[in-house]
Parts: structure tokens; C-alpha cells; sequence
């Protein structure tokens, strides 16, 4: 088959990574390039298993990181509490490390067979079907590229999933916005260490992480209207406004923030089906859980091999292939939506009583028995 994947991030690399060896395969990405900046992830659970089978868990794995935990730290500098990340790691049998989401990316390139045609700076603009055999899809250039079958991988904003599932093409906004940069501070990078940094505070959080021995990366992420469905505008004079005070080396971070970074609302996407003709959605375009839920990169691996699976069972029956890649991967992509939609305000504590909750709850995973058991239902999730 011909097939045009448009999306050439985390989720398009991988689907193309599998249909490559019995289709020809072309992949459309509006960035002008493999996208840089991006922040720290946790890479476990199903995509891990599928990483392992494609055959590039071992390029993952060599640009990824196994920090010793996490330290919480108040506004005034002072440490409140730490969790070791240990138990996480023995609880996934080892299938556990961090890594920078466009490492991923990067990584899925360093495998991507070469028959992939892989096209830069092409924005695709309109979607439609040309038979029952066939779709065509439509870029700002002008060109119309007709395909047997177009997979959307292109993020929790897609335009296509309006397409498949009408009504459902907005995004579902948490309520909660988030934004993350690197920069180059090798003395921060070695004051922090292998503990990644959280703010132990209310309506504001922030994240701070050595990347490597020079670069540190930070997240930030607030409380906002869930009403709101705009993508905000990246504004660091914004970030140091509204940040400000959540901890000393968090104040430093800040002097640092680009003109240009990751500046998003955390959202989920959803569609009661997931293809329509020879138009078939994957990733966050399907099924994104929230940046806060934690498994995004995992499930767009997993959900790239599943498409895969049941597109290569079906043979030349492709609509009986999508049907059965949304019969066997909805319930576990639910599921993780599920979580992030329970856990969000975890991260995130609106009031100072729910803040104290948090930290009883971090000091009593220290006791016998319950890191192990708090680990197990985290890695279940």
C-alpha cells in the first residue's frame, strides 16, 4: 500500500518504523526539522514492551537517564521531603528510565528505515476521502497527495481527528498549563545531581532536572480555566512574572527562559472511533492521555505497533486491520486517559490543606511494604 503519515513526531516515527518493511511509506511533518527543546519523561509501561520487539529500545535506552529520585524543596530553599526512584524501576522489572521527549524522536530517526520518505516543512491543510480505497490529503503548498491509507499522528490538536469523529476535534483542556525550556548552566546542572527538583507548592509547580553535565531543564505548570482552548503564546517575561518565588535555583532557571519554548495547555483528546474510510487516527491525535498523566510517549509507541499489528494480520482487508487495532488498544489507551484525568490534580495542589495531604502521603511511602505497593499500582496505571 501507499500510506502518507502526517505527523513526523514520536507517534508517526514509529508507525512508520513498522509499516516501512511491506508498504511504501511517506511521512509529512510541518517543523522544519526534528523538534529541539521539549522536557524530561518517564518512559515505562506498554511502549517500553513495544520499544523492545521493534528493535530500538537499545537506542532509547542510551539516550535516556536513571535518576536516584526526586526532592521536594520549598519556596525558601529548604528540602521537604525526597522519593527514591529505585522501587519504580524494580517494580518494571528495569523496563524504566527518563528521557527528553525529543530524544525519542531523535532515537526513532537513528533507526528509520530508509525507504521511509521523510518531508520536512509540509503543513498539511485538508483531508479527504477519494473512494472507498483511497484518501487524499491536501497541503498549504497546494500539492494533494492520494495515498490507500492516511494515518494521522499529529498531536492532540489534530486537524484530521474532526475528520474521522465529527464533534470531537477540540481539544479537552484540564485545567492546567504548561511550559518547559533547556539552557546551558553546567554549575546548576551539578548542583542538582541525579534528583530532579519539585517545588512543594500550591496553584504553581516547577520542575528542575540536570539533562546532562552542562544543560538543565525546567518545567512549569499552573492552574488556569479549563474553559480556555487557545494555545497560548510563549511569553518569558510571563514565566518570570508568574513564577517567581517558587524556590532559589527554580528563580535562577528562570533569568534563563528563551523567547522561544514549549508554552501549552495540558489537554486530552478524544474520539468515539478512531477511522472513518482509509482515514485512521494514532497517538495523541487518538487517545493523548495529558502531558500529567505521564504516558504519551509510552502509548504512542505501543498504539504505532498495534496499528501495525492489525494492519499486517488484516492483509488486504485494511478496514477489518483498523478495527481491529481499536478493538485490542482503545481499552488500554483509555485507561491511561482514565488515570491522567484522576491524577492530574496530584501534581498540581489547589490549597494548602490538599499540599499537606501530599506530603503525609510521601512520607508514608517510606514505611514497609508501601513503596512497593504505591510502585506496583503506578507502573499497573
Amino acid at each position: 500500500m501507499d500510506i502518507t503519515i502526517v505527523g513526523g513526531g514520536i507517534a508517526g516515527l514509529a508507525v512508520a518504523h513498522e509499516l516501512a518493511p511491506d508498504h511504501d511509506v511517506t511521512v509529512l511533518e510541518s517543523s522544519p526539522g526534528p523538534r529541539g527543546g521539549g522536557y524530561m519523561i518517564d518512559f515505562f509501561g506498554p511502549g517500553f514492551v513495544a520499544a523492545e520487539r521493534m528493535g530500538v529500545i537499545d537506542e532509547l535506552r542510551s539516550r535516556g537517564h536513571v535518576f536516584d529520585g526526586v526532592r521536594y524543596g520549598l519556596p525558601d530553599g529548604s528540602q521537604s521531603g525526597t522519593i527514591d526512584a529505585a522501587p519504580l524501576v524494580e517494580a518494571a522489572g528495569g523496563r524504566y528510565f527518563s528521557i527528553l521527549r525529543p530524544e525519542v524522536e531523535l532515537g526513532l530517526l537513528a533507526q528509520l528505515p530508509s525507504t521511509v520518505d521523510l518531508r520536512y516543512d509540509v503543513r498539511v491543510v485538508g483531508t479527504r476521502d477519494i473512494s472507498p480505497e483511497r484518501a487524499a490529503v491536501s497541503t498549504a503548498d497546494g500539492d494533494v497527495l492520494e495515498s490507500d491509507l492516511v494515518i494521522a499522528c499529529d498531536g492532540v490538536r489534530s486537524p484530521i481527528r474532526e475528520h474521522v469523529a465529527p464533534g470531537h476535534g477540540e481539544i479537552l483542556p484540564m485545567g492546567y498549563r504548561a511550559a518547559s525550556y533547556l539552557f546551558e548552566d553546567p554549575q546548576l546542572a551539578s548542583e542538582l545531581g541525579e534528583r530532579l527538583l519539585m517545588t512543594d507548592t500550591i496553584q504553581r509547580v516547577g520542575w528542575l532536572y540536570a539533562a546532562d553535565a552542562a544543560r538543565v531543564g525546567v518545567m512549569l505548570s499552573e492552574r488556569v480555566d479549563r474553559t480556555d482552548t487557545d494555545r497560548p503564546v510563549p511569553d518569558p517575561m510571563r514565566l518570570q512574572r508568574e513564577f517567581a518565588g517558587l524556590h532559589p535555583q527554580i528563580d535562577q532557571a528562570l533569568t534563563h527562559a528563551p523567547d522561544s519554548f514549549y508554552d501549552d495547555l495540558v489537554a486530552q483528546s478524544y474520539a468515539p472511533r478512531w477511522s472513518r474510510g482509509r482515514v485512521v487516527l494514532a497517538g495523541d491525535a487518538a487517545h493523548a492521555p495529558s502531558l500529567l498523566a505521564g504516558q504519551g510517549t509510552s502509548l504512542a509507541i505501543a498504539g504505532a505497533e498495534a496499528l501495525a499489528r492489525g494492519l499486517r494480520a488484516a492483509g488486504p482487508h485494511v478496514e477489518v486491520g483498523l478495527a481491529e487495532y481499536e478493538r485490542s488498544w482503545r481499552p488500554t489507551a483509555e485507561k491511561v486517559r482514565r488515570s491522567g484525568r484522576l491524577s492530574a490534580s496530584a501534581f498540581i495542589p489547589a490549597t494548602t490543606f490538599q499540599l499537606r495531604l501530599q506530603q503525609l502521603g510521601r512520607r508514608a511511602i517510606g514505611l514497609p511494604g508501601v513503596s512497593h505497593l504505591v510502585t506496583r499500582q503506578f507502573i499497573a496505571a
